[in-house]
């Protein structure tokens, strides 16, 4: 089964509690967490208490994605995290970045900018748990899913399967009815949805939408 994990990034602030217990009824995943310096992208999110509120609001894993340059100043202030993801891109040393979230008992994520190919990642595919394709250029809510993602996604799928590693594919970044389908045929385990979840009056039904597109074909063969 396809896993739904909802980006608080849309979530109403002011009524959180609610907002996330409304997904977690409507039968999400996991809940996945921003967090942006202003310097990795040109914005600033959710800091360290926002994901620990987070935690201890909710019974189902939560994934912190840090879009943060300097990695190593809070992998250790998420110890209570189910997953870690940190971007390929912000690191130099992405096997010590791995065995500091392994230590800190997360599971470690790497993430990868739409313009970043995967060979970056090549040798370190058996040490994390999953890789996080983005489809829109990360720091902002609400943009357009890049199309062609999809054929970065089925490369990426196909690297996995051929090399044996056991390893998920999450994908982040415009994701509704119509993009969730595209990434899911292309090989992801786990789609994640800001607007098309908390941007809906009905939570409930959006996450319905959402599983129910990914239960579904597609005609979009020419862009994978």
């Amino acid at each position: 089964m396809v896993l739904i994990g909802a980006s608080i990034l849309s979530a109403d602030f002011s009524n959180l509690k609610e907002e996330l217990k409304k997904a977690e009824e409507a039968g999400v995943d996991f809940f996945h967490v921003d967090m942006m310096d202003g310097h990795f992208v040109p914005n600033i999110s959710m800091g360290i208490g926002i994901a620990k509120h987070v935690k201890k609001l909710t019974s189902l894993p939560v994934e912190v994605h840090l879009m943060v340059e300097n990695v190593d100043l809070f992998i250790n202030e998420f110890k209570d995290m189910d997953y870690i993801s940190f971007h390929i891109e912000a690191v130099k040393f992405p096997f010590r970045i791995i065995n500091k979230i392994n230590e800190i008992g997360a599971k470690p994520i790497v993430a990868l900018n739409p313009a970043t190919p995967i060979g970056r990642i090549e040798y370190i595919l058996d040490e994390v748990y999953g890789v996080l394709v983005m489809t829109v250029e990360p720091g902002f809510a609400g943009q357009k899913f890049i199309p062609i993602m999809v054929k970065k996604i089925r490369k990426l799928k196909s690297m996995i399967v051929e090399g044996g590693h056991d390893v998920k594919i999450f994908v982040d970044g415009g994701i509704n009815t119509e993009t969730a389908p595209l990434a899911v045929k292309a090989g992801a385990d786990a789609i994640i949805a800001a607007s098309a979840i908390f941007g809906k009056e009905d939570i409930k039904e959006a996450v319905k939408a959402l599983r129910e597109s990914v239960g579904g074909e597609n005609e979009i063969d020419r862009i994978i």
